[in-house]
């Protein structure tokens, strides 16, 4: 008897990471250079331990508030990634509607948050020798710009806000008390490769714990 295949959603805004996340998780690369997904980017990985074989489907970021725009694609997937962008916490603030619009189309399955480019927190905090907090929000836009991250990635200077991890924890903690199901989050790096294997590999433990559940019922 082979693995079950699950299809697995990586969700996200524009430049949040979400391709750089599933080749480093994937092919175990990563790149600097930034190239927006247009469509889906489908990638396959064997978990062996839970043997499950993950088809991860990378959907373009570019978010629309039109309901349904990227419904055809979530059709049949068993659990997802949700990614924002640690720098910019508007990608933090669109997630409710990341999450919505998923539940909407095939209901309350798994799901992992990616706090992602960790590695651009620890550069900030090395560099400038201060903690990320609020009164230090300023210092970390001036040193967004000045490490020229805009450039290659982002266009607008303005969306430096950072998002700190007590309101990932907080915004955490009241998603699990309304939704109560299977979830987790993690501060990832697709850079350095922190905490990416882990966020895959509990989604694939939440959906292998599903599966046998059905199975059973």
């Amino acid at each position: 008897m082979g693995n079950y295949t699950a299809k697995i959603l990586v969700l996200g805004d524009g430049a949040v990471g979400k391709t750089s996340l599933v080749r480093r998780y994937v092919e175990n690369e990563f790149d600097e250079d930034y190239i927006a997904t247009i469509g889906v980017n489908l990638k396959h990985k064997t978990i062996d331990e839970f043997e499950i074989d993950m088809s991860i489907w990378d959907l373009y970021g570019q978010k629309s508030m039109s309901p349904g725009k990227h419904s055809s694609n979530y059709i049949g997937a068993e659990g997802a990634l949700v990614v924002f962008d640690l720098a910019r916490k508007k990608t933090f603030d669109n997630l409710p509607q990341w999450v919505d619009d998923l539940y909407d189309v095939i209901g309350r399955v798994p799901i992992v948050f990616a706090g992602n480019k960790r590695d651009i927190m620890i550069d900030f905090q090395k560099k400038k020798g201060v903690k990320l907090t609020k009164k230090t929000k300023k210092e970390f836009h001036d040193y967004m710009i000045d490490e020229h991250y805009y450039k290659s990635v982002y266009s607008q200077e303005s969306r430096f806000v950072p998002v700190s991890s007590e309101e990932v924890k907080d915004w955490f903690k009241s998603f699990k008390k309304k939704y109560k199901k299977q979830s987790a989050y993690y501060f990832t790096s697709a850079k350095t490769g922190k905490n990416v294997e882990n966020a895959f590999k509990k989604l694939g433990e939440f959906v292998t714990e599903n599966q046998i559940r059905y199975d059973i019922d």
